[in-house]
């Protein structure tokens, strides 16, 4: 039997159960009360082929229009040679994604060459980074494995798409992806449009083929001779230009996280070289931080730290296995599934997300703004929570230092 494929069955079962630092009673019951629906949703999701479903179009268009400061622009797709064909009125209910075009769209002539099949999805937050890597990239890598080997995938056009991919696969970015600009016409003898399974991907079980795929399981044996190093990373959410959705922290607030930090990485790491790394997306110049630049530093980590967020979303790029840091010594009362061997050796993260207490810090609250979550238990690692503290607004977010 492969090793990796023995590595990856021995932790398939982490994180479901994962632990929770709030221990206020109004907090516990409803939070633990939420990761039971969340696991019923997602331990046992259909095999794939089972939940595959296309709508075929022949002599297929195909066009995106620019959402215009829309969440979700209108996919548009129809028959060339027939029309009097309606997706909407597809036997797949999940056609109704998919709009008619206009009487301008239809005499707009195709943009490239023509293939003889493509396939394409709907999806939305088209050119932001970390709905890409939670709500796009999943369901790339599932069709990745089942696509003929002739077949494109036809994806809107964006720089930050086209950066991630390229980072990923980069043969696959060019041999397989067809880049569409928003209001162009692709065109093809025939079209399979995804309609099952539908977002969010993670209800179907495609984290795992991402995983699969972006980080394969081979962990890189640690030399006697090598000295370790566990590396941490805060993510700050600092007021800057590139936070658009506020919930920012107070510098004196980070500091204080910060130090505290710092210390328990001390006590914890005696004899292990280690260091924090305060990440917000930029280089210490202000300017953006390559997407492969920010994927080798979570992919260095062995503890990532900070309030849920774009950027926290890069905990994707965690390696699958962190064998040279001590596993932690748990009291028999607190030992679960995630005790057995590997999963104490998972990259670890503690996420602030938003509780009963601070409710109103946004939409989805209280618990559900959780990559735990959004990436279907993320079992790669040892999964903490806290949740923000009752002086927490829409505007700046807050923790309780004891709860660190």
């Amino acid at each position: 039997m492969c090793p990796g494929l023995t590595k990856m069955r021995l932790i398939s079962h982490c994180n479901r159960s994962l632990t929770f630092h709030t221990l206020e009673a109004t907090e516990v019951k409803p939070f633990f009360n939420w990761t039971k629906e969340v696991r019923i949703n997602m331990t046992k999701p259909l095999p794939l082929i089972q939940q595959a479903g296309f709508i075929l179009l022949n002599d297929a268009r195909l066009l995106f229009r620019n959402p215009l400061g829309k969440n979700v622009g209108d996919s548009i797709a129809w028959k060339a040679n027939d029309d009097s064909y309606i997706v909407q009125k597809s036997s797949q209910p999940q056609g109704q994604h998919w709009k008619e075009p206009t009487v301008e769209e239809r005499m707009m002539r195709c943009t490239g060459p023509v293939p003889s099949l493509v396939y394409t999805f709907n999806s939305w937050f088209v050119g932001n980074y970390g709905h890409y890597l939670h709500d796009h990239l999943p369901i790339i890598a599932w069709l990745r494995e089942i696509m003929p080997a002739h077949a494109l995938l036809v994806m809107v056009k964006s720089a930050v798409h086209a950066q991630i991919i390229d980072s990923v696969d980069a043969k696959f970015a060019l041999k397989r992806i067809h880049a569409l600009e928003f209001n162009k016409l692709a065109c093809a003898s025939e079209a399979r449009l995804v309609v099952q399974p539908y977002h969010p991907w993670r209800h179907q079980g495609l984290v795992r083929p991402l995983r699969n795929w972006i980080r394969p399981f081979s962990p890189t044996p640690v030399s006697p001779a090598t000295e370790p190093k566990a590396v941490a990373i805060f993510y700050s959410r600092l007021k800057a230009p590139s936070i658009r959705h506020g919930r920012f922290m107070v510098p004196e607030h980070e500091e204080a996280i910060l130090n505290l930090t710092r210390s328990k990485m001390d006590s914890a790491l005696k004899g292990i070289r280690s260091s924090l790394e305060v990440y917000n997306g930029h280089l210490a110049d202000g300017v953006p931080m390559p997407i492969v630049q920010q994927a080798a530093l979570f992919e260095s980590a062995s503890f990532v730290i900070g309030p849920h967020g774009s950027g926290l979303a890069n905990i994707v790029w965690l390696p699958n296995l962190m064998p040279h840091l001590p596993p932690r010594k748990l009291a028999s009362s607190a030992r679960n599934a995630d005790t057995e061997r590997d999963c104490l050796h998972r990259p670890r993260v503690l996420e602030f997300l938003c509780g009963v207490r601070s409710e109103v810090v946004q939409s989805g609250c209280p618990f559900g703004r959780s990559y735990w979550n959004l990436f279907a238990l993320a079992r790669w690692v040892e999964y903490h929570h806290i949740v923000f503290a009752r002086n927490s607004s829409e505007k700046s977010t807050w923790v309780r230092l004891d709860e660190l």
